[in-house]
């Protein structure tokens, strides 16, 4: 009986089945339906926040190939610690792709354990963009040094700002783990922020490329 009413009110449980009708009765004049929300509305608002990102570093790098063909173009090298960045991202999405593997299998402790791990290595990366900065300054490369290091210090600083973003969501969903908020039937909130984790890692790879190819 109780159950009846919940699907009258309109709204079944999302995670489960994600069933909605529009709370009309049938009979004259009246209609019932229902149907299957398509995608999970957390998980929607995420690609939505994803899309505008992806929107936002297009714009950066049309303007850069833009720029670029302009001619007074300063090439550099980047410094070696941008590629042990490089890795230590990669490394970090493997990490946390294997602590989601341990969570769907009930081992909470070795998911907790990795997913500890994979944010030392997000907080390891910003490190180790801070030395490469600071490396380039050495060098003599500038924000204003040229349009060529303009643009390298506003993607990369741009990048790390949205994985900071990140960092904090890891550390976040971490304390929730260790107060037992999830395990292998509760685990959307670790799913959205490895979701948003391995975005993050593509999109850098993706900017690494680009960088290592024009500048």
């Amino acid at each position: 009986m109780v159950a009846e009413k919940k699907k009258e009110a309109g709204i079944s449980n999302i995670d489960s089945g994600r069933i909605f009708n529009n709370g009309g009765g049938g009979g004259a004049g009246g209609h019932s339906y229902s149907y299957a929300l398509p995608v999970n509305p957390a998980k929607f608002g995420l690609w939505l926040f994803i899309s505008a990102i992806i929107m936002f570093f297009s714009a950066l790098t049309s303007a850069y190939i833009v720029r670029h063909s302009a001619g007074n173009w300063l090439k550099f090298n980047l410094p070696p610690i941008f590629v042990v960045n490089t890795l230590i991202l990669i490394f970090s999405s493997v990490t946390i792709q294997m602590s989601y593997f341990r969570l769907k299998r009930n081992k909470l402790s070795e998911f907790k354990l990795l997913f500890l791990f994979s944010t030392l290595l997000g907080v390891s990366f910003l490190i180790g963009q801070l030395i490469g900065w600071e490396q380039l300054k050495n060098m003599g490369i500038y924000v204003s040094t040229n349009p060529s290091s303009s643009f390298f210090y506003l993607l990369t600083w741009a990048h790390a700002i949205h994985l900071i973003g990140g960092v904090v969501a890891l550390v976040y969903v971490l304390i929730k783990a260790l107060f037992g908020h999830y395990n292998s039937k509760n685990r959307l909130g670790v799913e959205l922020c490895i979701t948003y984790w391995h975005f993050l890692d593509i999109l850098w790879i993706y900017l690494f490329i680009f960088i290592n190819v024009t500048i």
